[in-house]
């Protein structure tokens, strides 16, 4: 009986190893996250949201915590610029890639003249945040 057992998991063994099948390996524990282009209606709105998101990425590639791709994310940022009179609203999202369940979200209004290094710096913490990675360097 021993022996018919061992020979079951040796040709299963066998079976799954020819058959091409991968086994399951330990995910990397730092998630893989991108930044989109943050939406806009007007080219003014464009242009401040497509600068919002590359430093948003610059902020969260300089953590170090992260692996920030260009493909194949874990998670994503994305988000949106509305220009009211007067002022913006930023909407930053964190959105999970395998089941698009959003994870955080915040609106962020701001003057036209802020400096888009510490809106950014501010969303990469609070994303840091929700995804429990310790503070920044």
């Amino acid at each position: 009986m021993a022996i018919a057992f061992v020979g079951i998991c040796v040709l299963t063994a066998v079976t799954l190893y020819l058959g091409g099948v991968r086994m399951v390996h330990r995910p990397s524990l730092r998630p893989a996250i991108a930044v989109l282009p943050f939406t806009a209606a007007d080219a003014d709105a464009e242009r401040f949201g497509a600068s919002l998101a590359a430093q948003v990425t610059v902020a969260l590639r300089n953590a170090g915590e992260l692996r920030v791709v260009d493909r194949a994310p874990d998670v994503v940022v994305q988000g949106s610029v509305e220009k009211p009179a007067g002022y913006l609203l930023v909407t930053a999202r964190l959105v999970r890639t395998a089941n698009r369940y959003q994870l955080w979200s915040h609106v962020y209004q701001i003057d036209p003249g802020v400096d888009t290094a510490a809106l950014a710096q501010t969303i990469a913490t609070a994303v840091r945040a929700e995804l429990h990675m310790r503070p920044g360097k």
